[in-house]
């Protein structure tokens, strides 16, 4: 019997390389799609891995990438842009346009897409969150041809993140910690809840033309995230909240500084709160059984 194979677009990233490496300790057959192989360097060594060069832009290329693919999933997103480049267009609406064509092409009818949460929000003025919105609903219009399935979470974390790890190097370095949006509401959920969600999904008919939300347990405000960052680490810090205009001025100048650590953009996504609807279960991993694993304490 031949062995199926699943590909990933964005399989090199935080959440990509999880999934990869679970897939292939499931004894499945993984292919990565990247544009540059280097950046998928790491996953060589694991067995079942097959990291493929692509130029995921060029819908022929692309398609060809796919004739021998019986899962799909395209993982990419981007969380800011830099210097007005419409990456955000580019990466989540113009990308998910080609990789649906090039499924229809090549004949990969299983597609699962991540999305976030709010995604297409309309009361905001967030280009991630209406571009991701946007992405959804060319998703959406394939229903004749792909057997697809939308994940939307909250903010994921796990070791390597960009989220506590971040927050981490900054409690450190900052006696006093000027905080936009103090109050904003997030339930980050587990890396490996999203990608064992996700690995459920693919045989599970009941997912497909479904969108699927995903959070952990518990709900933070951006305040407590700091201030628990802050204890994990071990260290006292103060939290000043901005007033609105002091944090719309902090992200158009952080905007400025290298890495991009804050941005208007983000500003605007924080407006909305990132937690989910009251029909949708949480998933079972805390924050406090896994963020202290790879945060540590330096004192």
């Amino acid at each position: 019997m031949k062995q199926r194979r699943i590909a990933i677009l964005g399989g090199s990233g935080f959440v990509g390389s999880r999934l990869a490496a679970l897939l292939a300790a499931d004894d499945e057959s993984v292919v990565v799609l990247t544009r540059r192989l280097q950046r998928a360097h790491d996953l060589e060594v694991l067995h079942r891995i097959e990291p493929r060069e692509v130029d995921a832009q060029n819908p022929t290329a692309l398609a060809a990438a796919l004739a021998d693919i019986d899962v799909m999933i395209n993982l990419v997103g981007v969380l800011n842009e830099h210097g007005g480049d419409a990456s955000f267009q580019r990466a989540h609406v113009t990308l998910t346009e080609k990789v649906l064509g090039a499924c229809r092409e090549a004949g990969v009818r299983r597609y699962l897409h991540m999305s976030s949460l709010n995604a297409g929000e309309q009361k905001g003025k967030s280009i991630y969150l209406r571009t991701k919105g946007e992405a959804e609903q060319r998703v959406r219009e394939n229903d004749a041809e792909l057997d697809w399935t939308i994940f939307r979470p909250s903010v994921i974390f796990g070791e390597g993140d960009d989220f506590f790890n971040r927050f981490g190097q900054l409690v450190r370095v900052l006696p006093v910690f000027p905080l936009a949006m103090p109050d904003a509401r997030l339930q980050p959920v587990f890396v490996d809840d999203v990608v064992g969600c996700m690995i459920d999904a693919i045989d599970d008919a009941a997912t497909h033309g479904k969108a699927i939300c995903l959070c952990g347990p518990d709900i933070f405000t951006l305040r407590e995230i700091v201030e628990y960052t802050a204890r994990t680490v071990g260290v006292s810090r103060k939290v000043i909240g901005l007033p609105d205009w002091a944090a719309r001025l902090q992200a158009r100048t952080m905007e400025f500084v290298p890495g991009k650590p804050f941005s208007i953009d983000n500003y605007e996504s924080l407006k909305t709160d990132s937690i989910c609807p009251d029909d949708c279960p949480p998933q079972a991993t805390s924050v406090d059984t896994v963020v202290p694993q790879y945060l540590g304490r330096r004192n």
